[in-house]
Order: C-alpha cells, then sequence, then structure tokens
C-alpha cells in the first residue's frame, strides 16, 4: 500500500472534473483498506471512498483528507439448486466486465445493466438500475468493512433497504461502512426481461433472443442516448426521475397527455424526466458554456472540455428550476458531490 499526496482526482473520475486530493491510496484488499482507515486515524484525516468515479463530482477545490480508492478484485462462481448461481465479485471489479463474464457463463439476471459504467461496489449503493431492472433484485448479499470498529460484516439484501436509485448506503448511517464484495443470485434458466419499450421494440417480431443478443441490444440502445464515458466527460445521468402523486401527475397530463408515468402500486407515479427536460423543454443539446446536455439524452449532463465543477452545479441548478417553474415538479441530483 502507498498512500500518495496531492492527487488529481480528475482522471478519477468519468467526469474528468475536480481539484485534488490531500492524500490518495489504492486499496487492493480488506487487509489494506483497514491499513489504510488507521493511517487516516493516526493522522486525523478524513476518509473518503471512490470506487469508479462514474457517479461522482468532485469539487473544485479538491477533497480533503485521504481518498481510497477501492481496487479489490475477484470473481467466483458457487452453483447452488434450482439452477441458481451466486456470484461473488470484488467491489474494484468493473461492472460492465462482470456482465460480459455472466453472459458468457449463460447467467440471467444483470444483462439488460450492460454498459454501465463504474465498479461493482458501487452498484449497491446506488441501486443500479436500467432497461426495467435494478440490482437490487439480484444481490443476495454484501461484505462490507467498518471504518468505525475495523470489523468486516456481511449484510444481506433486506438489511441494505433498496429503493429507487436509494439504499442504507446512502444514509448518514450508512456512510461508516465500505462495500468490499458483492454477492449476487442469477440464473441458468431463461429470465429474459424485455418488457422495457425500448427492448420490446428493438425485438419486435424476434422471440427468445438470446443472452448475447439482449446484452448487445441494450449496448446498441444505449450508445444512441449516452456518451462514450471513455472519450466524453459524464457521470451519467444527472438527475433522478421524479416520483410525484398520482393526482399531480393526472393534472400534469391534462396538459401534457404524452407525459410516460410508470406507477408504483402505491399512490405515486414516477415519470421520465427526460420526456420533461427534451419534449416539455427542449433541453436536449442545450449548452451553458463548456457544460451540456447531451445530444442523446437531455437527462445526461456533459462536460465538453474544461468546465468546473461550480460550472456543472449551477449548470444543473439552472435546469432544476426550469422544471420547476413550468412543471411544479422538484427534481433530485442522481449524482454525488465529493468534496
Amino acid at each position: 500500500m502507498r498512500i500518495l499526496e496531492n492527487v488529481s482526482l480528475k482522471e478519477h473520475t468519468t467526469f474528468h472534473i475536480g481539484g485534488n486530493a490531500d492524500f490518495f491510496v489504492r486499496v487492493h484488499s480488506v487487509a489494506e483498506l483497514k491499513e489504510a482507515v488507521e493511517y487516516a486515524t493516526v493522522h486525523k484525516l478524513d476518509v473518503t471512498i471512490l470506487g469508479g468515479g462514474s457517479n461522482v463530482l468532485v469539487a473544485d477545490e479538491g477533497v480533503r483528507g485521504l481518498v481510497v480508492h477501492i481496487t479489490i478484485l475477484g470473481i467466483e462462481f458457487v452453483t447452488l439448486e434450482n439452477e441458481k448461481v451466486r456470484v461473488s465479485v470484488g467491489a474494484g471489479v468493473v461492472w460492465d466486465e462482470l456482465v460480459l463474464k455472466t453472459v458468457e457463463a449463460g447467467l440471467w439476471g444483470i444483462e439488460n445493466l450492460s454498459a454501465i459504467p463504474g465498479s461493482v461496489g458501487a452498484t449497491p449503493v446506488q441501486n443500479v438500475g436500467a432497461y426495467g431492472i435494478e440490482v437490487a433484485s439480484v444481490i443476495e448479499s454484501v461484505d462490507v468493512f467498518d471504518m468505525e470498529t475495523r470489523t468486516e460484516q456481511n449484510m444481506r439484501s433486506e438489511d441494505c433497504r433498496f429503493g429507487y436509485r436509494n439504499s442504507f448506503f446512502k444514509e448518514q448511517v450508512g456512510k461508516k461502512y465500505v462495500i468490499t464484495s458483492v454477492h449476487f443470485i442469477l440464473s441458468k434458466s431463461d429470465n429474459r426481461k424485455l418488457s422495457y419499450r425500448d427492448l420490446n421494440e428493438y425485438f419486435n417480431g424476434i422471440e427468445a433472443p438470446s443472452l448475447a443478443a439482449i446484452r448487445d441490444a441494450v449496448i446498441a440502445i444505449r450508445s444512441k442516448k449516452f456518451p462514450d464515458w471513455h472519450t466524453v466527460g459524464t457521470a451519467g445521468s444527472y438527475f433522478k426521475n421524479p416520483v410525484i402523486p398520482e393526482a399531480s401527475y393526472e393534472t400534469l397530463k391534462q396538459t401534457y397527455p404524452e407525459l410516460p408515468g410508470f406507477p408504483d402500486g402505491k399512490g405515486n407515479v414516477k415519470i421520465a424526466l427526460g420526456w420533461i427536460l427534451d419534449k416539455g423543454l427542449s433541453l436536449r443539446g442545450f449548452c451553458e458554456g463548456d457544460v451540456c446536455t447531451y445530444d442523446g439524452q437531455a437527462l445526461v449532463i456533459v462536460n465538453k472540455k474544461n468546465a468546473t465543477a461550480n460550472d456543472v452545479k449551477n449548470f444543473a441548478e439552472h435546469i432544476r428550476a426550469r422544471v420547476k417553474k413550468v412543471f411544479d415538479v422538484d427534481i433530485e441530483w442522481e449524482v454525488t458531490i465529493v468534496k
């Protein structure tokens, strides 16, 4: 384990934005993670955990204390009963590399989550979802390290309090836990989930597409809506889709009859913010300086070249105010600010 000083975080995030970390360390095991936390304690440094850097906006002034980059690897397959397979994965594994390996192994469950940037350890925190699937639906448990007690624990899925783009780990009480590995339950049996509109339209007339075909379809669909994070600065979808009462949705439908909505069965409706930004406010491809909404999907904010974190925050607040003024709907950031 090697602790570095004054490290730029721009190249450690997909936004390519942000200042320096006072101290920075990569940890490849739980033992190294424990050592890093103990170092921070001795030197009275705050600890910030960084995974794949795909859902964060690092402040221009950088991050005080010690930034710990989780690079714990390893993938293990264990066959269970009833065509089920437990896949245990280190938190530092690249998410899409895991998806590819499970598809190649003939395992169903996360193929709809192809081409999402970031690391495995971040997926439970955000309860990553796309194309009709949330990662919570296939998580059996997560291994965590408690930074206060310096102990390891295993948390069952039900203890993670998963919600829409939310989990126990985003709550204040959950932030002392570092996810070190995730245990998924996948299936050898066909379990296609193609009800999401884009996938349904893609496979119109095609019966029983294969796992590989579904992965290829998701990648093709995403490539039209999302920029390549390898070449374009972005954190993916910047905002959450708002969840509003059914009565509020029906009121909006009187003015905007084409506004898509998805009832949750509890008296609320998740509405499509992408439609609001694109069709309702004509904000797709909208720019202010070096910050833009993406041409293919208005939910995505991109850094054209030299945007700062403050530029992005001001841009996002401008969009939030526009949505509130015209639609009377409050929207929340999906991206986390790191400072």
